[in-house]
């Protein structure tokens, strides 16, 4: 996918919940080697509605 690119999804408050619940989980699990991906978990969870 372009980095560009976006996508929209319709999701409910509970959906919502539960994406913020398995990236705070994903974000305990990476570890330095992970670095890249971690920045880009914690900036996703900025992104989100606060729930």
């Amino acid at each position: 996918m372009d980095e560009t690119e976006t996508t929209q999804l319709d999701l409910t408050p509970s959906e919502v919940g539960l994406v913020r619940t398995a990236l705070e989980m994903l974000e305990d699990t990476l570890g330095r080697e992970e670095a890249d991906e971690l920045e880009e978990v914690q900036a996703l969870l900025r992104r989100l509605p606060a729930g």
